[in-house]
């Protein structure tokens, strides 16, 4: 595939044209503190440098909030008729971290896997991704080296590396990145390996944090932890708000329902909204039982879900990206990375 060479002002102000002829999202400043992805205009403050952590992750794009499944009607011989939600616009995710471009990728998997969710799968189809790598740890809780999404690449359409004095190696990994890679007219670069080797060299090791045993004993360590007291330990400040779901970017149950105004009962739509484990009566079922009633169970169930049961699943060795939103954005201040290495010592100190 073809690659280029720009300064950080070019590449920018290139996304900017870009979003004037479409949808683009790129991590903007929302108040003060946060950032997330907004919606690109000509007039948009654009800037690589200071990053950390959206508030929720560019994933989102592709699961909104509140989606339509599809509207229903009766027919005067009372029968219904559908109507699926109309075809999603294209989009382009710009300025993706590697970390959340593999939680993508772990999405493709569970939204690819049979039968398939055909919305997701729509929106993804046309979606573009524009993804950044990191040289240097966005901040003190993220832990991605440890679970294998440091520079992560399968996904992107265009991937951009960090070069010295505020330039961008950009390589198009796919044909539509190639397209806009072309499109944009920056000069080519014909020798991107030699860019990409010496930009990898001054990444920083060790990178963010880690635990003392490789992702890949997490499943077998968990194995043995289930009667744990540190599943007890980290809910004792837990307030069950759900918080830690919803800004995961692997988390994706969902709850569904009919809406339809009693003025008008003959029509209506069914759509799904979040959901999410750590939530009192997620598992709660028909006459009542509750299979998680208590928040360690809950918490337990979220973190095996996390290390082990999603990995067997659908294959790889964590559905954690470690991105360390979860821990970040806790009202308590409940780290997942925390649980897990307490985790590790617990399974070191007993007889």
């Amino acid at each position: 595939m073809t690659a280029s060479v720009a300064g950080e002002a070019a590449i920018l102000d290139w996304i900017r044209t870009l979003g004037s002829r479409g949808p683009v999202f790129f991590p903007q400043k929302i108040g003060r503190q946060s950032l997330g992805f907004q919606p690109v205009r000509r007039e948009s403050v654009l800037e690589f440098a200071g990053y950390h952590p959206t508030l929720a992750p560019p994933g989102k794009r592709l699961a909104p909030a509140v989606e339509v499944l599809f509207q229903y009607r009766s027919t005067p011989d009372r029968g219904l008729e559908f109507s699926p939600p109309p075809q999603p616009p294209g989009q382009i995710l710009a300025g993706v971290r590697s970390c959340d471009l593999k939680a993508i990728h772990l999405m493709d998997r569970v939204n690819g896997a049979a039968p398939g969710d055909p919305l997701y799968l729509a929106r993804r189809a046309g979606t573009t991704l524009l993804a950044v790598d990191c040289l240097q740890p966005c901040d003190t809780a993220c832990f991605c080296a440890a679970v294998g999404s440091l520079g992560w690449r399968q996904g992107a359409d265009l991937f951009l590396t960090p070069l010295e004095e505020a330039h961008y190696l950009m390589e198009a990994l796919t044909p539509a990145g190639a397209t806009l890679l072309a499109e944009a007219g920056f000069d080519p670069c014909p020798d991107p390996e030699t860019h990409r080797r010496r930009a990898e060299a001054r990444r920083a090791n060790p990178f963010g944090r880690h635990w003392p045993v490789p992702v890949t004993e997490l499943p077998t360590l968990l194995d043995h932890q289930w009667q744990s007291p540190v599943w007890s330990r980290h809910v004792e400040r837990c307030f069950s708000c759900g918080t830690c779901n919803l800004v995961c970017p692997t988390c994706y149950c969902f709850d569904v329902r009919d809406d339809f105004d009693l003025a008008a009962p003959q029509e209506g739509q069914r759509q799904r909204s979040p959901d999410g484990c750590m939530l009192p009566g997620f598992a709660a079922v028909a006459g009542g039982h509750d299979f998680r009633p208590q928040p360690e169970g809950r918490q337990r169930h979220r973190v095996r879900r996390k290390f082990q049961y999603l990995g067997a699943r659908h294959g790889g060795d964590s559905f954690c990206i470690g991105c360390g939103r979860c821990g970040r954005q806790c009202t308590a201040g409940i780290d997942i990375f925390a649980i897990v290495t307490d985790l590790i010592q617990h399974r070191e100190m007993a007889p």
